[in-house]
C-alpha cells in the first residue's frame, strides 16, 4: 500500500485532497498517482487490492474526493470495490479491460461517475481528465427544476456523481425565488419544458434576463422532442437541449461540455478585465469596482480615499536597462502594492506606470498616512534585473471625500495632487483640496 499524500507542488502545510486509486497493475498504479500528484495537485492514495482499499476507506474517505478503481481485483473478480467506494458517496471511475452492454448497465446502475476501457492509447489521459472534472464540479451549484419528483431526483443523483453540489425546484417560481437569493453559487440549471405554470421557456428568458451566458448555464429537457422545441429554448437563452429518455453518458458530456464553455467565457472575461503583466485589474475592473465603493461610501457614511501612484522617472529604467527589465520592475511594484493594501481595497493598474487605489474608510490624513507608507516601501524595494539593481520611486496623489461627488471626481482630484507631487521634485505625497 503506497500513500503520496502531499503534492509534489504544493509548499502549503494543509494536506491536500487525495483521490483513492486502486489497481493491481504496478505500472498502471504508479503511472497514474504520478499524474494525479504532477497534473492535478491531488494527493493519489494507491491500493492494490480491496482489502488495501477498505483499510485506506476507512482511514480516509472524508478527504477522498474521487477515486479510480479496477474492476477485476485478486480478492474482489467481480467489482465488488465499486461498490465499496460509491457507498461512501465518492466519485468513481472505473478501469475495465472489456465493456459489453450488460457490463455498462451495470455500471450505470451502481453509480459510477465514468467507466474507461484500459486498452485505449488515451486511457490514462480520459482518466486524468474525468478527475479533473470532478475535482472542479466540487465547486459548482446545479439546480435542477421538474414538477416531477422521481425525474428531479434521477438528475440530482447523476448530477452528484459527477461531483456537483444540488438544489432543487419543482417549478419555475421556486426557482427564480432560488435564484435571487445572495448567497447563490448556482452556475448550472437543468429545467424540464413541460411544468405547470411557467413553463421551461418562461423560465429560460427570466433567468437570462438576470444572469448572462458567462454567469448561468441551462440546459432544457423533454419527454418529447423536436426540432421546433429545441429552437424555441434555444432561442429564449437555453445553452444546450437534451430529450428524455436520455442515455447518461450523453448528460454527461452535455453538462460537462457546458460547464466547460462556462469556464472558457468567465476566463474570457476576466481576461477583459484584466493586465496580462501584473495580474492587476485594469482600467475596466476598476470601473466596475469603483462604482460600489462609492455607493458604499454614501450608504455608510465613510470618506473614500483615492491614491493615484506614479512611477518616477520610469522611461528612463526602460532605456537604461530595456523593455524587459520595466517590466520585472512593474510586476515588482504590483506585487508590493497586492501586499500594502487591505482585502477590502481596490487596487488596479490604471496603464503605463500609474496604479490606482481606493480605499473605503481612510480620511485624508488616514491616507496621507497610507501613501506615505506605500512611497516608503517602494523606495526600499529591492527590484533587480541582470544582477543589476533598479531603483524606484513614486509619486503619490492623494484625495478622500465623504462622500466622494462621484468616482471621476475622486480620482481627478487624486490624479491632480499626483502631478502636484511630481512639480515638487517627485518621491513625495501630496494632498488634494476638496474645494
Amino acid at each position: 500500500m503506497v500513500e503520496q499524500s502531499c503534492p509534489k507542488s504544493s509548499a502549503t502545510s494543509v494536506p491536500p485532497d487525495l483521490v483513492l486509486v486502486v489497481e493491481d497493475s504496478r505500472s498502471i498504479a504508479g503511472l497514474l498517482a504520478e499524474r494525479i500528484d504532477d497534473e492535478l495537485h491531488l494527493g493519489p492514495l494507491v491500493a492494490y487490492d480491496r482489502a488495501q482499499a477498505k483499510r485506506l476507506l476507512d482511514e480516509k474517505a472524508e478527504r477522498m474526493v474521487a477515486a479510480v478503481l479496477d474492476l477485476n481485483l485478486p480478492d474482489a473478480p467481480d467489482g465488488e470495490v465499486v461498490r465499496d467506494v460509491v457507498s461512501r458517496d465518492i466519485p468513481v471511475i472505473v478501469l475495465t479491460a472489456t465493456l459489453e452492454d450488460d457490463l455498462r448497465d451495470y455500471l450505470i446502475r451502481v453509480g459510477v461517475a465514468d467507466y474507461v476501457v484500459k486498452g485505449a492509447i488515451d486511457s490514462l489521459d480520459t482518466v486524468i481528465q474525468g478527475l479533473a472534472r470532478i475535482r472542479r464540479n466540487r465547486g459548482i451549484g446545479a439546480l435542477v427544476v421538474d414538477d416531477s419528483r422521481s425525474a428531479r431526483l434521477h438528475l440530482v443523483e447523476l448530477l452528484r456523481r459527477w461531483g456537483f453540489g444540488c438544489e432543487q425546484a419543482a417549478n419555475g417560481e421556486q426557482a427564480l425565488e432560488r435564484m435571487r437569493k445572495p448567497d447563490s453559487e448556482i452556475r448550472l440549471v437543468i429545467c424540464d419544458q413541460n411544468m405547470p405554470g411557467m413553463d421551461g421557456i418562461t423560465l429560460i428568458r427570466n433567468l437570462r434576463r438576470q444572469f448572462p451566458a458567462h454567469r448561468l448555464g441551462i440546459i432544457g429537457v423533454s419527454s418529447y422532442g423536436s426540432g421546433l422545441l429545441s429552437a424555441r429554448l434555444l432561442k429564449a437563452g437555453a445553452n444546450d437541449f437534451i430529450t428524455r429518455p436520455f442515455l447518461e453518458e450523453e448528460l454527461s458530456v452535455r453538462v460537462n461540455q457546458n460547464v466547460d464553455l462556462l469556464d472558457l467565457l468567465r476566463q474570457a472575461e476576466d481576461f477583459a478585465r484584466r493586465d496580462p503583466l501584473t495580474g492587476l485589474g485594469n482600467r475596466r475592473y476598476f470601473a466596475e469596482l469603483a462604482a460600489t465603493l462609492v455607493e458604499t461610501s454614501e450608504r455608510t457614511k465613510q470618506p473614500l480615499a483615492a491614491l493615484v501612484v506614479d512611477l518616477d522617472h520610469f522611461k528612463q529604467i526602460n532605456d537604461d536597462f530595456g523593455h524587459a527589465a520595466g517590466d520585472a520592475a512593474l510586476r515588482s511594484v504590483a506585487g508590493m502594492l497586492g501586499e500594502s493594501v487591505r482585502r477590502a481595497d481596490l487596487l488596479a493598474r490604471a496603464g503605463g506606470e500609474e496604479f490606482y487605489i481606493l480605499s473605503l474608510g481612510l480620511d485624508l490624513e488616514g491616507a496621507k498616512k497610507f501613501a506615505e507608507r506605500i512611497r516608503t516601501s517602494l523606495e526600499q524595494l529591492e527590484v533587480r534585473y541582470a544582477g543589476q539593481r533598479i531603483a524606484i520611486s513614486a509619486s503619490i496623489g492623494v484625495a478622500s471625500f465623504s462622500p466622494p461627488p462621484s468616482v471621476e471626481v475622486l480620482v481627478e482630484a487624486a490624479d491632480l495632487a499626483m502631478y502636484a507631487a511630481k512639480k515638487s521634485g517627485r518621491n513625495n505625497v501630496k494632498l488634494a483640496t476638496q474645494d
